[in-house]
Protein backbone atom coordinates (compact mmCIF):
# COMPACT_ATOMS: atom_id res chain seq x y z
CA UNK A 1 0.00 0.00 0.00
CA UNK A 2 1.31 3.42 -0.98
CA UNK A 3 0.33 6.10 1.53
CA UNK A 4 0.75 9.86 1.26
CA UNK A 5 0.66 11.56 4.66
CA UNK A 6 0.92 15.27 5.34
CA UNK A 7 0.43 17.78 8.13
CA UNK A 8 0.56 21.55 8.48
CA UNK A 9 -0.98 21.73 11.98
CA UNK A 10 2.04 20.95 14.14
CA UNK A 11 5.48 22.58 14.41
CA UNK A 12 6.44 22.01 10.76
CA UNK A 13 4.96 21.02 7.45
CA UNK A 14 5.43 17.26 7.11
CA UNK A 15 5.07 15.37 3.83
CA UNK A 16 5.78 11.65 3.81
CA UNK A 17 5.41 8.80 1.34
CA UNK A 18 5.22 5.32 2.85
CA UNK A 19 4.95 2.04 0.97
CA UNK A 20 4.07 -1.05 2.98
CA UNK A 21 5.45 0.50 6.15
CA UNK A 22 8.71 1.69 4.56
CA UNK A 23 9.32 5.43 4.17
CA UNK A 24 10.19 6.43 0.60
CA UNK A 25 10.32 10.18 1.17
CA UNK A 26 10.11 12.33 4.28
CA UNK A 27 10.20 16.12 4.21
CA UNK A 28 9.85 18.52 7.13
CA UNK A 29 9.79 22.26 6.45
CA UNK A 30 9.78 24.87 9.20
CA UNK A 31 7.23 27.65 8.90
CA UNK A 32 10.01 30.24 8.88
CA UNK A 33 10.99 28.82 5.48
CA UNK A 34 7.49 29.23 4.06
CA UNK A 35 5.71 32.12 2.44
CA UNK A 36 2.45 30.38 1.62
CA UNK A 37 1.40 26.97 2.89
CA UNK A 38 -1.01 25.55 0.36
CA UNK A 39 1.08 26.00 -2.82
CA UNK A 40 4.22 24.75 -1.06
CA UNK A 41 2.38 21.71 0.31
CA UNK A 42 1.16 20.75 -3.14
CA UNK A 43 4.60 21.32 -4.69
CA UNK A 44 6.29 19.22 -2.00
CA UNK A 45 3.82 16.37 -2.50
CA UNK A 46 4.37 16.46 -6.25
CA UNK A 47 8.15 16.46 -5.83
CA UNK A 48 8.02 13.50 -3.42
CA UNK A 49 6.08 11.46 -5.98
CA UNK A 50 8.20 12.43 -8.99
CA UNK A 51 11.49 11.79 -7.17
CA UNK A 52 10.32 8.24 -6.51
CA UNK A 53 9.10 7.65 -10.07
CA UNK A 54 5.48 7.75 -8.96
CA UNK A 55 2.33 9.66 -9.90
CA UNK A 56 -0.76 10.73 -7.98
CA UNK A 57 -2.60 7.79 -9.53
CA UNK A 58 -0.24 5.35 -7.78
CA UNK A 59 -1.50 6.39 -4.34
CA UNK A 60 -3.71 3.96 -2.42
CA UNK A 61 -4.42 6.10 0.61
CA UNK A 62 -4.18 9.78 1.55
CA UNK A 63 -3.73 10.68 5.22
CA UNK A 64 -3.89 14.18 6.61
CA UNK A 65 -3.92 15.98 9.91
CA UNK A 66 -7.28 17.47 10.90
CA UNK A 67 -6.05 19.49 13.90
CA UNK A 68 -6.24 20.89 16.41
CA UNK A 69 -4.24 23.90 15.36
CA UNK A 70 -4.60 27.30 13.79
CA UNK A 71 -7.51 27.91 11.42
CA UNK A 72 -5.27 28.45 8.38
CA UNK A 73 -3.17 25.37 9.17
CA UNK A 74 -6.19 23.07 9.37
CA UNK A 75 -7.85 24.62 6.32
CA UNK A 76 -4.69 24.02 4.26
CA UNK A 77 -4.60 20.31 5.07
CA UNK A 78 -8.34 19.87 4.62
CA UNK A 79 -8.50 21.66 1.28
CA UNK A 80 -5.53 19.89 -0.31
CA UNK A 81 -6.60 16.48 1.01
CA UNK A 82 -10.22 16.78 -0.08
CA UNK A 83 -9.40 18.03 -3.58
CA UNK A 84 -6.83 15.27 -4.12
CA UNK A 85 -9.05 12.49 -2.83
CA UNK A 86 -12.06 13.67 -4.82
CA UNK A 87 -10.18 14.13 -8.09
CA UNK A 88 -8.23 10.88 -7.78
CA UNK A 89 -10.97 8.76 -6.28
CA UNK A 90 -8.70 7.74 -3.40
CA UNK A 91 -9.46 6.87 0.21
CA UNK A 92 -8.86 9.72 2.65
CA UNK A 93 -8.28 9.31 6.39
CA UNK A 94 -8.02 12.13 8.93
CA UNK A 95 -5.70 11.90 11.94
CA UNK A 96 -5.69 14.30 14.89
CA UNK A 97 -2.56 15.81 16.38
CA UNK A 98 -3.57 14.13 19.63
CA UNK A 99 -3.54 10.71 17.96
CA UNK A 100 -0.08 11.39 16.56
CA UNK A 101 1.40 12.31 19.93
CA UNK A 102 -0.32 9.43 21.69
CA UNK A 103 1.54 7.11 19.32
CA UNK A 104 5.05 8.49 19.70
CA UNK A 105 7.74 5.80 20.01
CA UNK A 106 8.48 6.60 23.66
CA UNK A 107 8.07 4.76 26.95
CA UNK A 108 4.91 6.14 28.55
CA UNK A 109 5.82 4.31 31.77
CA UNK A 110 2.37 2.76 32.03
CA UNK A 111 0.80 6.11 32.85
CA UNK A 112 -2.22 7.83 31.36
CA UNK A 113 -1.23 10.17 28.53
CA UNK A 114 -1.86 13.87 28.80
CA UNK A 115 -1.35 15.71 25.52
CA UNK A 116 -1.11 19.50 25.69
CA UNK A 117 -0.32 21.75 22.74
CA UNK A 118 0.08 25.50 22.74
CA UNK A 119 -3.19 27.25 21.89
CA UNK A 120 -1.78 30.72 22.63
CA UNK A 121 -3.11 33.16 25.23
CA UNK A 122 -1.70 30.99 28.05
CA UNK A 123 -3.89 28.05 27.12
CA UNK A 124 -3.50 24.60 25.58
CA UNK A 125 -5.33 22.08 23.42
CA UNK A 126 -5.68 19.12 25.79
CA UNK A 127 -6.54 15.44 25.50
CA UNK A 128 -6.20 12.75 28.17
CA UNK A 129 -5.95 9.12 27.11
CA UNK A 130 -7.72 9.82 23.84
CA UNK A 131 -10.49 11.95 25.33
CA UNK A 132 -10.47 15.50 24.03
CA UNK A 133 -10.85 18.05 26.82
CA UNK A 134 -10.79 21.13 24.60
CA UNK A 135 -8.88 24.34 25.26
CA UNK A 136 -7.85 24.78 28.89
CA UNK A 137 -6.00 27.62 30.66
CA UNK A 138 -2.50 26.49 31.64
CA UNK A 139 -3.29 27.11 35.29
CA UNK A 140 -6.09 24.54 35.19
CA UNK A 141 -4.04 21.69 33.73
CA UNK A 142 -3.19 19.09 36.40
CA UNK A 143 -0.25 16.93 35.35
CA UNK A 144 0.28 14.80 38.48
CA UNK A 145 0.09 11.10 37.67
CA UNK A 146 0.17 11.60 33.92
CA UNK A 147 2.83 11.16 31.28
CA UNK A 148 2.84 14.58 29.63
CA UNK A 149 3.58 15.11 25.95
CA UNK A 150 3.71 18.75 24.94
CA UNK A 151 5.72 21.20 22.82
CA UNK A 152 8.81 23.33 23.39
CA UNK A 153 6.79 26.35 24.49
CA UNK A 154 4.75 24.58 27.18
CA UNK A 155 7.31 22.06 28.39
CA UNK A 156 8.90 24.49 30.91
CA UNK A 157 5.45 24.99 32.50
CA UNK A 158 3.99 21.49 32.27
CA UNK A 159 7.08 19.30 32.35
CA UNK A 160 7.02 16.00 30.53
CA UNK A 161 8.40 15.44 27.04
CA UNK A 162 8.38 17.92 24.17
CA UNK A 163 7.68 16.14 20.90
CA UNK A 164 9.76 18.77 19.12
CA UNK A 165 12.86 17.79 21.09
CA UNK A 166 12.48 14.21 19.83
CA UNK A 167 12.98 15.37 16.22
CA UNK A 168 10.75 12.64 14.80
CA UNK A 169 9.14 12.39 11.38
CA UNK A 170 5.51 12.84 12.33
CA UNK A 171 4.38 12.09 8.79
CA UNK A 172 5.39 8.46 9.24
CA UNK A 173 3.29 8.23 12.39
CA UNK A 174 0.30 9.78 10.60
CA UNK A 175 0.66 7.18 7.85
CA UNK A 176 0.82 4.30 10.35
CA UNK A 177 -2.30 5.48 12.18
CA UNK A 178 -4.20 6.06 8.93
CA UNK A 179 -3.50 2.55 7.66
CA UNK A 180 -4.98 1.09 10.84
CA UNK A 181 -8.00 3.41 10.76
CA UNK A 182 -8.63 2.59 7.10
CA UNK A 183 -9.44 -0.98 8.13
CA UNK A 184 -12.63 0.29 9.77
CA UNK A 185 -13.37 3.52 7.89
CA UNK A 186 -14.55 3.90 4.31
CA UNK A 187 -12.22 6.82 3.59
CA UNK A 188 -14.92 9.00 2.01
CA UNK A 189 -13.40 12.46 1.44
CA UNK A 190 -16.76 14.07 2.16
CA UNK A 191 -16.70 12.75 5.71
CA UNK A 192 -13.37 14.36 6.60
CA UNK A 193 -14.05 16.58 9.61
CA UNK A 194 -11.73 19.32 10.94
CA UNK A 195 -10.97 19.47 14.64
CA UNK A 196 -11.39 23.17 15.26
CA UNK A 197 -10.73 23.95 18.91
CA UNK A 198 -9.76 27.57 18.36
CA UNK A 199 -11.32 30.60 16.72
CA UNK A 200 -10.12 31.76 13.28
CA UNK A 201 -8.56 34.79 15.01
CA UNK A 202 -5.96 32.44 16.47
CA UNK A 203 -4.78 31.31 13.03
CA UNK A 204 -1.06 31.19 12.50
Amino acid sequence: MLVLAFDTCMDKMYVTLVRDGVSLSAVAVSYEEMQTRSPLLHQTIKYALISNGLTFADLDLIATSVGPGGFTAIRTCMTVARVMAQELGKKLIGVTSFEVLENLPVDFEGKKKLIALDARRESAYVAIDGEIKGILPLGEIVTDGYFVVTDDKLQPFLGGVSYQALNLNLGEIIAQIAVKKAENEDGDWGKLTPLYLSAPANAR
